[in-house]
């Protein structure tokens, strides 16, 4: 008999994440959620890791072609997720590449790591939906101060080319 991973999905925000349990207790994330939480898509994630940022270094083996292909319960179709510290190395390249919202991805998930080992220093209990609350709210801030510093740079007669909101 076969063990298979167990899916969920998990929220970062308002950012729908697939993660995966695997046999072993360990977890992986899917690849095209990985890309999509950042806005990016198709080959993204393989060009990071052939490309020459350091942050790729410790993944520098690792093929999706010839990644290792994990049944999942529920689930026909057979899965090749990434690991989590390949998702997070990619969202930080990408933040540090200027991708505004990986910038407010990774510094909404750094606050939250540090103020959950917090509440466990102070016994606060908190539940997911707490939790997913106050990160999409620092998610939004960033998001929003990052929108701002974009307005305040614009020149006058920048509207005249191109339409509100568009940078």
């Amino acid at each position: 008999m076969t063990v298979k991973a167990i899916s969920a999905t998990i929220l970062l925000g308002a950012i729908p994440l697939h993660v995966y349990q695997l046999p072993d207790g360990g977890y992986k994330v899917d690849a095209i959620g990985v890309m999509g939480a950042v806005d990016k898509k198709g080959s993204a994630l393989t060009k990071f890791l052939a490309g020459k940022s350091a942050l790729a270094l410790p993944f520098g083996g690792y093929n999706f072609t010839q990644a290792q292909s994990i049944p999942v319960e529920g689930n026909a179709q057979l899965i090749k997720p990434v690991p989590i510290a390949l998702a997070t190395a990619y969202w930080l390249n990408e933040a540090t590449k200027g991708n505004v919202k990986a910038q407010a991805l990774v510094q909404a998930s750094m606050a939250e790591s540090i103020e959950r080992r917090a509440d466990v220093a102070f016994t606060i209990k908190r539940t997911e939906s707490e939790y997913n609350l106050r990160f999409g709210k620092s998610f939004e801030s960033v998001m929003l101060g990052n929108r701002q510093d974009v307005i305040d740079r614009r020149l006058p007669g920048d509207d005249l080319y191109l339409p509100e909101g568009i940078n």
